[in-house]
């Protein structure tokens, strides 16, 4: 890796931590005592650290010409297998849910009301987060510092480089949002498997930003929301087949199909 692309990806680290960090480290010492609109915004917005960051390096490296290869990239239309895929967490909560509300392990009402779920401004709220990070995360992520890795490194190799860098990135959540224990522990191999998940998605979509934000937005309202513990598992046993098939079928050169997209 030449000097300047290896200083592009340090600066771009610093810019989305420093950016994210800032709104959320904060969070720290007013999460409990805020009041549940005003931290469901504040914690949402944290969400632009990675988006901006990629936004900054795009333009230094190739002006107006970077952010239109991005704009391409965020509407880019995949086939229809692909969007299965992307959309394939909330499939599987759609169709987990009514058996488990037919077994009583699931009412609607009961979650409607235990989440305060009633009025529009409030559904909206419970899901903004899951919106905001699936979105503006992968703006920087998959948007710029994917595809920059993979200039220079196996799809593999630069998937763990970003799962480490991703990891760390939460860290001030790790002690408002998060459980500390999970954080430290099982955090890093479940981001792990979504993001050889991602990889596989965005190479074999040609690059499809689209894809990835919909699959990422679909994965966190399954898992963060806790709707289904059932569903949870479901999707993760998914991430782990496409990891294996990912790896051992496509090999670790792309992790798909087709060759690895490049910046």
């Amino acid at each position: 890796m030449n000097s300047y692309n290896k200083l592009s990806i340090i600066i771009y680290v610093i810019i989305a931590y420093g950016m994210t960090w800032c709104i959320t480290i904060p969070l720290i010492f007013y999460y409990d005592i805020i009041n549940y609109e005003i931290r469901e915004l504040w914690h949402s917005l944290g969400s632009i650290g990675p988006t901006l960051a990629g936004l900054i390096i795009i333009y230094t490296r190739k002006r107006k010409l970077g952010l239109v290869q991005l704009k391409d990239r965020i509407l880019k239309v995949a086939d229809k297998k692909l969007f299965l895929v992307a959309f394939s967490p909330l499939i599987i909560l759609a169709l987990i849910l009514p058996f488990e509300a037919v077994f009583g392990l699931f009412d609607y009402y009961t979650f409607l009301k235990t989440n305060n779920l009633e009025d529009i401004k409030s559904f909206i709220l419970f899901f903004l987060p899951s919106l905001c990070y699936g979105f503006f995360e992968e703006i920087g992520w998959r948007g710029y510092l994917l595809p920059e890795l993979q200039n220079f490194y196996t799809a593999l190799k630069s998937t763990i480089i970003l799962t480490v860098i991703w990891w760390l990135w939460h860290v001030p959540m790790f002690f408002y949002r998060f459980d500390l224990y999970f954080s430290l522990i099982f955090m890093f191999p479940l981001l792990l498997s979504g993001s050889i998940a991602f990889t596989f998605l965005f190479n074999q979509s040609g690059g499809s930003l689209l894809m990835i934000i919909i699959f990422h937005i679909s994965y966190d309202i399954v898992t963060s929301s806790e709707i289904s513990l059932i569903a949870i598992l479901v999707v993760s046993a998914l991430f782990i087949f496409i990891d294996v098939r990912a790896i051992k079928v496509y090999g670790i050169e792309s992790l798909s199909q087709k060759e690895k997209i490049l910046i």
